[in-house]
C-alpha cells in the first residue's frame, strides 16, 4: 500500500502575486469544465514531501466601473509554477487534488453570496468589508481543507474519497447563483 502526503499551501494574495516576464500571472482560474491535469503541476519536486502540493489562493479586488458601480472581483486560482508532484502519482490522487481547488471555488462562491447581501458606502468601505469577510471565509475554508484531507486519508480511503467528491460537488452547484466571478455591490447612501 502507498501512503501519501499532500501538502497544502495556502498563498495568500493580498499584495503580492505570481507574475510572468510579460506581465500576467501564471494561474489558472477555476472553471468548472476545466479540470487540472498532471502536466498543470510545474513546480520543482519537493523531495521532503512525498506526493503532491497544490497551490491556491482566493484573488479579490475591489473596483469602481465608469458609470460608478462598486464591483468586487472573487476568484480561485491555481498557481502551476508552485505546486508539484513526486514520482509516485495517480488518477486518485489527482482528483483528490482537484477536488482542493474546487474547495477554493466553493468559498469564492460563499464570498460573492456574503457580498451579494451587504451595502457599502464607497470603494473604501467595499474593500475593507470584503478583505473582512475574506478573513473569516479563509478560516472556514482551511479548517474545510483540513476536514477534508482527514477523513479521505489524503485520498487513500476510496470511499470517503467519492463521498467527499459527491459532497463538494453538490455544494458547489447549490451557489451556482454565484458563479460570476464579479458581485455588484449595493450602496448605501
Amino acid at each position: 500500500m502507498r501512503f501519501y502526503f499532500i501538502i497544502l499551501l495556502l498563498v495568500s494574495c493580498t499584495n503580492t502575486s505570481f507574475v510572468r516576464d510579460d506581465g500576467e500571472e501564471e494561474v489558472i482560474v477555476w472553471q468548472k469544465n476545466r479540470k487540472l491535469t498532471w502536466d498543470d503541476y510545474q513546480g520543482k519536486w519537493q523531495k521532503r514531501f512525498a506526493a503532491a502540493s497544490t497551490v491556491y489562493s482566493m484573488y479579490r479586488n475591489v473596483s469602481k466601473t465608469s458609470s460608478g458601480n462598486i464591483i468586487a472581483t472573487v476568484k480561485a486560482f491555481f498557481y502551476p509554477k508552485d505546486s508539484w508532484k513526486s514520482h509516485w502519482i495517480d488518477d486518485a490522487l489527482l482528483a483528490h487534488e482537484q477536488k482542493h481547488f474546487d474547495i477554493v471555488e466553493l468559498y469564492a462562491r460563499k464570498l460573492r453570496k456574503q457580498l451579494s447581501e451587504i451595502k457599502v458606502r464607497n470603494e473604501d468601505d467595499a474593500q475593507q468589508k470584503l478583505d473582512s469577510l475574506h478573513k473569516i471565509i479563509d478560516v472556514e475554508m482551511d479548517a474545510f481543507q483540513d476536514k477534508y484531507d482527514d477523513e479521505t486519508n489524503s485520498s487513500m480511503a476510496h470511499d470517503a474519497q467519492i463521498s467527499w467528491i459527491k459532497k463538494i460537488d453538490a455544494a458547489i452547484d447549490s451557489l451556482s447563483a454565484y458563479q460570476n466571478i464579479e458581485v455588484k455591490l449595493k450602496t448605501a447612501f
